[in-house]
């Protein structure tokens, strides 16, 4: 399996988090069954990650769309961005626009057509607001309104 492969499984873990509201180990299970070593160590990592910090990646996401609340985001386009996001704040050895470019090849297959522009914003917002954001979460865990 790829990463660009176990990149899409987390994604669909992922998804399902965001439609079901809690992370599943049975699902993570049956992932990881198909998967050699290397990507289960990979997947496992980045769903624990992602799952860790959801509630911070959450507001996050909110922030950067502007005019929509989290709920009322297309919960495939939370699960990119969930993982995305995930990955420029957190995983270095990731370059960002490596994680921006599988996001919206991802939301290019699963996704809308405005999905790809949206996805693309957020995570632009993302990317550039990294280390205030870093900053912020460890300081107090709370995103702080900027432009």
């Amino acid at each position: 399996m790829s990463r660009k492969t176990a990149r899409e499984q987390v994604f669909k873990l992922i998804y399902e988090r965001c439609v079901e509201g809690e992370p599943n180990s049975f699902s993570l299970d049956l992932t990881l069954e198909k998967c050699d070593d290397d990507d289960a160590l990979f997947i496992r990592k980045l769903y624990a990650g992602i799952n860790e910090k959801y509630a911070y990646l959450q507001r996050i996401i909110e922030r950067y769309s502007k005019g929509f609340t989290f709920e009322r985001i297309f919960k495939i386009d939370c699960g990119l961005l969930m993982l995305a996001s995930y990955e420029i704040l957190y995983i270095d050895d990731i370059p960002v626009a490596a994680s921006v470019n599988e996001a919206l090849e991802l939301a290019k297959k699963y996704s809308t057509d405005k999905s790809v522009s949206f996805i693309n914003g957020v995570l632009a917002s993302v990317a550039s607001n990294k280390e205030k954001l870093l900053k912020e979460e460890f300081e107090n865990d709370e995103p702080t309104e900027d432009n």
